[in-house]
């Protein structure tokens, strides 16, 4: 009986401290998610709606004050003016809330510098996603 009373107060052990260490990472573990793999992107365009192409595209973190690279994207040259800013390959990168990522690029025909604020949130959320920003960037 002793040895049944240990075993069971083990597994009990074990159990809570497997709990604990998922709660740790501040996720909720019930989230039922989708298997799609989403992205945010933009386009550049001039005052008249034209798809124009830009050089030095990056994307600032101004949370964390580091560049993010895109992780996950197959970019297969059919959108040649659309510019990817995250992934889900980037979620943990952005806090559930959101981040404010500055987008900074070059256009190549004016060569002008360009800088637009985007809220993206990822973090413990199923998928990345914009929460406010631009549709299209003009560039005047």
């Amino acid at each position: 009986m002793k040895k049944l009373f240990l075993l069971c107060l083990s597994l009990v052990v074990i159990t809570s401290a497997c709990s604990k260490k998922l709660k740790t990472d501040g996720c909720p573990t019930g989230q039922i998610c989708t298997m799609m793999f989403a992205s945010v992107g933009t386009q550049f365009v001039d005052q008249n709606g034209n798809n124009i192409a830009v050089k030095d595209f990056k994307v600032f973190n101004t949370r964390t004050n580091k560049y993010i690279s895109v992780k996950g994207i197959i970019e297969d040259g059919s959108q040649p003016t659309h510019y990817t800013i995250v992934t889900d390959g980037n979620k943990k990168e952005v806090s559930t809330e959101g981040d404010e990522l500055r987008i900074t690029a070059t256009s190549v025909s004016a060569n002008k510098a360009i800088s637009v604020v985007y809220k993206i949130s990822g973090g413990c959320n199923c998928h990345v996603e914009k929460l406010s920003g631009p549709e299209k960037i003009v560039v005047e």
